[in-house]
Order: structure tokens, then C-alpha cells, then sequence
């Protein structure tokens, strides 16, 4: 596995930020989304209410946490980054604080589609945590930001104990198991512009800024589309003021209405409580 993060240790093992954290939509609102562009140099980002983002960290009893932060990195992660490849072996997991990370198919003809999409709801890296056979697909960093890395050989043995964790890993293990159920019923029976929109909200759910830093082909590799086509979608959300966008920028400015152009798979694949933790 290629690691060329950037690593921060001052993390000192506490659920709440120290003073000096700089907040992240200040510090990264303008950052491009092109691959090589890394996220800001910061400590591990929190919430506005000083908590780690991580829900399943942030829901752990302080017992479970404590036992488990020692061996804690946190690192930035680069927009376009594999953290593994097709059947690389799994050496650490990642539990996102600011990043959004995808599972990509890439078929021999080159092209793409997303299988699910992972966020500060929960854990890249599942299949090493259960001792399951290496991914089949690629994991890559859509949104650059921070996360929290771990060796799988320690979140192993914080696992096998059976308490909190377990719990909370196999929780939302049986929610990413839906969340892939439902992607592949949308990927072949809804309409491109429905995709686009839950697509868009489940990136939103997941993200610190109100700006999503995501360009018109980076989002047709995900859909498996036609740029063409999601250029098309994206005019007619804008005309209807839904969306507006710029270069490698994507602002969202009804989320009502976004919701109700989306298709009925956002309701599986949407973060809950999304609304109250979004920091923009």
C-alpha cells in the first residue's frame, strides 16, 4: 500500500479538540479537489461542540476509548488517493473525521462505478476487521481531509473483546451492507438525474463545508456515467437554483428540494442526524 500521508501524533487521546485546532471550513473551503492536492496540515478535526467527528469513536464509552487511543495516528488524506488497491492486503483502517472515501469497481474497459461511499459515520477497512478475503474493488479518497488510522492487528484485538466497538462495528456493518444493496438496485433502475441528486446529498451528509470540492468528471466516474450526462443534470439543478457550481465546486443551495429530486435510495444511504451534525 503506497502511504504518503501526511502524520500528526500530538493527538493526546482526548475526545475533545485542544484550543488550538484550527476550524477545517476555513482552512480548506478553496482547496482544489485535483489528485496531488493534499488537505490542510491540523490535528485531528472535531465538531463544533469540540467531539471527535468520528460517530463510531465519538459513541464509544470513555473506558473502550481510552484503551484504544494509543494507538491512534491521525493523517490527512489526498483527493485521488488509493488507500488499497484490488486484493491488497489490509494493514491499517481508517475511521474518517473529515474525509470522504469511496469503493470503486474499475472494469477491464477502464471504466468505473462507486459502490458505496464512507464517511465519519464509520470505518474503511472492514473485510481485515472481520478476517474476510482482501476488497475486490479499489478504496479511494474522494474529499481529502483527516482521518484517524489504526493498525488492523490492534482494532483486532479491541474487537475481539466483544464490547462497545464490536458492537458498534457490526452496526454499521449491516448499514453499509444496505447502503451497497441499495446502490446497486439505483445504479441500474433510476434515472441519471435522480442519482446525481442522492449522490450529491450523500456526499453533503458526510462533509464538513458547504462547498462540495468535486469536479463534473470526478462525479460521472462515481456514477458510472457520461460526463455529458451529468454536465446536463448538473445545468438543469442549477437553473432551477437546486445546485450552482463554479470550477471544481459544487455548492448546494436548496437542500429541500434536492431531497425531493432524489431518488427513494437517499433515504438508505443518508447519514442519520445527518442534519444536526453537518458543521456548515
Amino acid at each position: 500500500m503506497t502511504n504518503n500521508h501526511q502524520s500528526h501524533n500530538n493527538y493526546d487521546g482526548s475526545k475533545h479538540a485542544p484550543a488550538n485546532v484550527r476550524p477545517f471550513d476555513s482552512a480548506f473551503r478553496d482547496t482544489s479537489p485535483l489528485v496531488g492536492i493534499s488537505a490542510p496540515d491540523f490535528s485531528v478535526e472535531k465538531s463544533s461542540s469540540g467531539q471527535v467527528a468520528n460517530r463510531i469513536l465519538s459513541d464509544l464509552p470513555d473506558e473502550d476509548f481510552t484503551r484504544l487511543f494509543p494507538h491512534l495516528e491521525s493523517v490527512s488524506l489526498v483527493s485521488g488517493e488509493n488507500l488499497y488497491g484490488m486484493g491488497d492486503d489490509i494493514r491499517f483502517a481508517y475511521f474518517p473525521e473529515s474525509t470522504v472515501v469511496s469503493l470503486i469497481h474499475i472494469l477491464e474497459d477502464g471504466s468505473s462505478t462507486e459502490a458505496t461511499m464512507i464517511g465519519r459515520e464509520g470505518v474503511v477497512g472492514l473485510p481485515a476487521i472481520f478476517g474476510a478475503p482482501p476488497h475486490v474493488h479499489w478504496t479511494q479518497v474522494t474529499i481529502a481531509g483527516a482521518a484517524l488510522r489504526v493498525s488492523i492487528e490492534a482494532l483486532r484485538d479491541e474487537f475481539a473483546r466483544g464490547g462497545a466497538l464490536q458492537q458498534r462495528i457490526l452496526a454499521y456493518a449491516g448499514t453499509r451492507l444496505a447502503q451497497l444493496s441499495q446502490r446497486a438496485v439505483c445504479n441500474s433502475r433510476h434515472m441519471l438525474r435522480e442519482r446525481l441528486c442522492t449522490w450529491l446529498l450523500m456526499v453533503h451528509d458526510r462533509m464538513v463545508v458547504a462547498h462540495l470540492p468535486l469536479t463534473q468528471e470526478q462525479i460521472a466516474r462515481h456514477l458510472g456515467a457520461r460526463r455529458a450526462g451529468v454536465s446536463e443534470s448538473a445545468k438543469a439543478l442549477r437553473d432551477e437554483r437546486i445546485i450552482d457550481y463554479s470550477r471544481g465546486q459544487i455548492r448546494i443551495r436548496d437542500r429541500r428540494a434536492l431531497e425531493a429530486a432524489a431518488c427513494e435510495c437517499f433515504r438508505v444511504a443518508a447519514v442519520p442526524d445527518a442534519s444536526r451534525q453537518r458543521f456548515a
